[in-house]
């Protein structure tokens, strides 16, 4: 049994070492008072130090149970180091058909990871940016602990 054990450890051990040597950018923005506010832009800058490579760029939603909303809407603006905007309107799934929350939950912090680009292609190297703003048209997203940003290199 103390074998199987060790064998297990040794196992996630090493995944867990090599989902992190995929990941090129890890970044996450906390929010004040647990509350997006509706004209907060959270923005995110990726330095890019090697070009033409594949990646999977994702975002992360942290909330709490108290989250009123069965989605989070997005507007997404991704800026390349050449100057072209990739814009991208995205609603994050938050609750299931029987309005139940999905994702991961530790206590009552629940964590949702949302692709919003799968195998995009880094074809240069410099700084991309990019910005995330809420589109609930209330004064602010209550329940939001954060945002976070990973961009991980694609399986090849």
């Amino acid at each position: 049994m103390r074998r199987f054990f060790l064998y297990s450890l040794m196992i996630f051990s090493l995944t867990l070492v090599s989902c992190q040597k995929r990941n090129v950018y890890r970044e996450f923005h906390k929010f004040n008072n647990y509350t997006w506010g509706r004209f907060d832009k959270v923005t995110f800058n990726i330095p890019i130090d090697q070009a033409d490579f594949n990646a999977d760029i994702i975002l992360s939603v942290r909330h709490l149970g108290e989250y009123p909303y069965k989605e989070l809407p997005v507007n997404i603006i991704m800026t390349t180091p050449s100057g072209e905007e990739r814009i991208m309107e995205k609603t994050i799934k938050i609750r299931d058909e029987n309005n139940e929350f999905i994702g991961s939950v530790a206590g009552n912090l629940y964590d949702i990871d949302e692709i919003l680009w799968n195998d995009f292609n880094f074809n240069r190297q410099g700084t991309y940016t990019i910005e995330f703003e809420n589109l609930i048209p209330k004064i602010g997203i209550p329940a939001i602990d954060d945002i976070g940003l990973t961009v991980r290199k694609s399986k090849r």
